[in-house]
């Protein structure tokens, strides 16, 4: 068979390839457009599906993925009976639904119904239950957990900036290329190291992602810490990224792009047996830490582990792939190119199986089965796209070497340059590839919950205050002995000094308890179970918070805590806040001083 034959039948194939992969981009498109536009979906409430309550809740939270609008309705049952609900008031973030409970709730089960109108006349409707327990019943205990447990208040933030996305998507390129260009090397072209391309790929390569590595732990520190760009350009400034596994990820990340420039500077290193190893480590662990960026305390190690294989095998493929194109098929050659695009032939076939099916894990342990029902899952329906026209174009290029260089001794023109227009082919569709993967990590899989997010039923839930000083107080479980508390400041949003919160017995002969709240505006702490605060004895005891403004005191909040004894003797009430002023005297005969670490944003529940 001829080359021109081949040609046209490449050309041929080429075609039938456009048409199949525009197709298939308008179905998915369709797709997505008609998930977009379908009802909208419940995301989470508050109690949670199945929540088991040891106290009835103060108010119905129920957050939606779109927009609801204010003629919505959520109704509740709760053992055949109607339950007492006030008005219906939409959240601050406009997709979210919140109902006052204004009476008491039976003992048993709850179930809560929604409709929510639509833009196109129809109406969304479905529902979740919550069960009462009856405190006499003795189901009702310390099971020795930390009920505050799995809330994600410490997590790190999703990356939704347009320049730390862009920064991810350029490093997400240069490492790949270069771990995989070394490889590349070290596997199947050792005589690359003396090629005048090859060494000035690697070092094109190692600048691109230390400088794109850098950005991204400049912009990631100024996302996490709220401050200026200007202030994160020092690594000092990038100590707050130690407090959470994907932050620490970006560090080191950067650390090891840094280190890997003695094997850049001497690729010779990257064939020698007794340094080999050394060399390839840095750039192989930095491409490895990108199965970290969703790292949580609540990650999963199947998925980080199926991320971690998924990303160092798209590497060394896309990274082969870039090296053929800059560096080995740029001009005809010697054997010396044959057997390195032999070699490449063989192992991208691993290459491609690891990275599918590890990546079908990954994609199961972010979304489960809601692929088309959230954001993430349709983007990687899209990646799985790009992926397929690789896999196409590899099959040809592996054709093409099976049949063209199958007894060659040499690379001369023409077969070089059809084997450089295939493998830039599928070189340009890895680009894509990366560019929807790193598009889809600044969105949220199904299974990963919202920063922020915190999942504890509170046996206490305070009204807001309102007003100068707005402010929440939850505590959990109201009972003698230790008990988390989390406090929310919506306002003042900054300039919030000397923030105390009081809890004070209900006799003078037991001990109060004062939290240092480390908050200078708008956010949250929280203090969990195990260093939670210490309730002596049932009954009422009073909260005060207090805290100075930036125009001096502001006016103290109040709570009333109905604390039980434990075994159900006493029955919590919901509290009622009341504002004084900041210079309310309060006796103590002794205080005990507790401060708070965890701090996050404020919910938005009114």
């Amino acid at each position: 068979m001829g080359p021109h034959v081949m040609n046209r039948q490449f050309v041929v194939r080429l075609v039938m390839l456009a048409t199949i992969l525009l197709t298939s981009l308008v179905a998915m498109l369709s797709a997505f457009s008609s998930v977009a536009a379908a009802d909208t979906n419940l995301v989470s409430s508050t109690p949670a599906d199945g929540a088991e309550l040891t106290t009835a809740p103060t108010q119905i939270t129920v957050v939606f993925d779109q927009a609801v609008p204010a003629n919505s309705v959520v109704q509740a049952v709760c053992n055949q009976q109607p339950a007492p609900l006030g008005a219906l008031e939409v959240g601050a973030d406009g997709i979210s639904l919140t109902v006052p409970i204004v009476g008491p709730l039976p003992v048993g089960t709850c179930n809560v119904t929604y409709s929510v109108p639509q833009p196109d006349g129809k109406v969304a409707t479905g529902g979740f239950s919550f069960e009462i327990l009856d405190p006499t019943s003795g189901a009702i205990g310390n099971n020795g957990t930390d009920p505050t447990d799995g809330g994600n208040l410490a997590s790190d933030p999703p990356p939704v900036s347009g320049p730390l996305g862009l920064a991810r998507l350029v490093s997400y390129i240069a490492l790949a290329a270069l771990f995989g260009g070394a490889m590349f090397i070290a596997l199947v072209w050792p005589e690359g190291v003396d090629d005048m391309h090859a060494p000035r790929y690697l070092r094109f390569a190692w600048i691109l992602a230390l400088i794109s590595t850098y950005f991204v732990a400049v912009l990631t520190t100024s996302l996490t810490t709220g401050d200026s760009v200007t202030s994160a350009l020092f690594p000092t400034a990038w100590m707050d990224l130690m407090d959470s596994a994907s932050g620490a990820a970006v560090v080191l990340r950067f650390v090891l792009v840094a280190v890997a420039f003695s094997a850049i500077m001497r690729p010779e290193r990257l064939i020698d047996p007794a340094t080999q190893l050394v060399s390839l480590a840095p750039a192989g662990l930095a491409v490895a830490t990108l199965a970290f960026t969703r790292a949580d305390p609540e990650f999963s190690i199947v998925g980080t582990t199926a991320g971690l294989f998924h990303n160092v095998s798209v590497a060394l493929w896309f990274g082969g792939l870039a090296i053929l194109v800059q560096a080995v098929l740029v001009a005809p050659g010697d054997e010396d190119l044959v057997h390195a695009m032999r070699g490449f032939t063989r192992l991208a076939p691993a290459f491609i199986t690891v990275a599918v099916v590890s990546g079908m894990i990954h994609l199961y342990q972010l979304d489960g089965g809601a692929i088309l029902s959230s954001r993430h899952g349709r983007l990687i329906v899209l990646k799985s796209i790009g992926v397929a026209g690789m896999v196409y174009f590899g099959m040809l290029t592996r054709q093409v070497v099976a049949t063209r260089l199958r007894r060659a001794k040499a690379l001369n023109a023409r077969i070089t340059s059809s084997l450089r227009r295939a493998v830039a082919t599928e070189a340009v569709i890895g680009v894509f590839v990366l560019t929807v993967s790193a598009w889809a990590v600044a969105t949220l899989p199904d299974r990963v919950e919202p920063p922020g997010t915190d999942r504890t039923n509170y046996a206490f839930v305070g009204e807001r205050s309102g007003g100068a000083f707005d402010v929440q107080v939850k505590v959990t479980p109201a009972s003698v002995g230790l008990n988390a508390v989390r406090i929310d400041v919506h306002s003042p949003e900054s300039g919030l000094t000397d923030m105390v919160v009081q809890f004070n017995p209900p006799t003078s002969d037991t001990a109060s308890v004062t939290l240092n709240v480390p908050l200078d505006g708008a956010g949250a702490a929280r203090l969990p179970v195990s260093e939670g605060v210490p309730f002596g004895v049932p009954g009422l005891w009073t909260v005060i918070v207090t805290g100075n403004g930036p125009a001096g005191p502001l006016p103290s909040v109040t709570y009333t805590v109905s604390v039980t004894s434990g075994d159900g003797a006493t029955v919590a009430t919901a509290a009622n806040t009341t504002l004084a002023t900041s210079d309310t005297a309060v006796t103590v005969p002794m205080t005990a001083l507790v401060p708070i670490g965890e701090t996050v944003a404020p919910t938005s529940t009114p």
